[in-house]
């Protein structure tokens, strides 16, 4: 049976139909399969309301007034890391209202300031601000055979369990050390590897394992020995090369050859990963290896490689038509973090 405060307008007209027709409560509850009280109350609803609709409660009175509500307002808007809790303490000491931790929360939601975790982004200064704005302003109005001679590259390091922070789980006092409440670790952290890898718009490039410390040398092998072959046969010969500024990229002996190969190097802003469409790939790949449960080092690799190889060429085309939006949205937002 449902209870009386469940009861629908159709079922009071119907008990206040029945009650005309000389029926007790309890051959109307059996009948209508609703509780006593719910068929009593249903009558008492009626004379009091007139209607056998629902009527509108009323709404409780405001907490706060419009100079407390303004008051959280500003101090949210000038901090955005302050908190709800952090936020009621100082109202609480500067006007002297009682008011709970709910109702500021309440107040900011209608502000729709929501609480959320928030995004981490590499910091950018106002030299790299600016720098990015220049890129963005010059490759704005690229066309796309242009952008088709870029070649893109980047490392990215994937780990064989999961992550490098921390993980957080759910438990009770004493289950910290309880099987399903721990987070088993390999001596060495299990492994991880270090990946370079290249795009064009045709699609992937080649991906090159790097084994050790990856210094100026290594690097200087990989472009020579992977990307220069690359190159060579799949791009037209104007074409150019991305890299962002690590000093490894930099340094003097790649320098040295990229300028004796006459190969044509982008400027690249500093701290600028949502500039660089290779990024949403390894985001692919990542998701991919977390799927699977590799074994060794060498097994990680091999699922690196077959999660890079399934990337169709239609992935790589449309996130370098992304290029100009990308651009767009550096201008738009004053050469500070983008969505990309």
């Amino acid at each position: 049976m449902s209870k009386g405060k469940n009861i629908t307008p159709e079922q009071r007209r119907l008990v206040q139909q029945l009650r005309k027709d000389g029926m007790t409560y309890r051959k109307i509850s059996a009948k209508l399969e609703i509780s006593v009280m719910a068929c009593y109350q249903a009558i008492q609803h009626i004379k009091l309301h007139g209607i056998p609709d629902n009527v509108p409660r009323k709404t409780r009175p405001r907490k706060t007034s419009q100079r407390t509500d303004r008051k959280i307002h500003r101090l949210s808007e000038a901090d955005r890391f302050k908190t709800a809790v952090a936020i009621h303490n100082e109202i609480s000491t500067d006007l002297h209202e009682k008011i709970s931790v709910r109702t500021v929360q309440r107040r900011l939601n209608e502000f729709q300031l929501y609480g959320r975790v928030a995004r981490k982004k590499p910091l950018i200064s106002e030299k790299n601000r600016r720098a990015r704005i220049i890129f963005a302003k010059e490759h704005l109005n690229w066309t796309p055979q242009q952008w088709s001679r870029v070649i893109f590259t980047d490392e990215s390091k994937f780990n064989r369990f999961g992550c490098d922070g921390k993980v957080y789980v759910r438990r009770r006092k004493g289950e910290e050390f309880h099987k399903n409440c721990i987070k088993p670790t390999v001596k060495g952290g299990g492994g991880s590897v270090l990946i370079w890898g290249a795009m064009t718009v045709k699609g992937i490039g080649p991906i090159h394992q790097i084994t050790g410390i990856m210094d100026r040398y290594v690097y200087l092998n990989i472009v020579k020995n992977v990307l220069l072959p690359f190159a060579e046969e799949y791009m037209p010969k104007e074409w150019i090369y991305q890299a962002d500024n690590d000093p490894k990229h930099s340094a003097t002996v790649v320098k040295t050859f990229l300028s004796d190969n006459n190969i044509h190097v982008m400027k690249w802003p500093a701290q600028s990963p949502d500039l660089n469409p290779i990024e949403m790939l390894w985001i692919d790949v990542d998701k991919h290896v977390k799927k699977q449960n590799p074994k060794n080092i060498n097994e990680l690799y091999s699922i690196v490689q077959e999660a890079w190889n399934s990337i169709p060429a239609s992935r790589c085309a449309r996130l370098i038509e992304s290029m100009p939006r990308r651009c767009a949205a550096v201008i738009k937002n004053k050469g500070l973090h983008t969505k990309y």
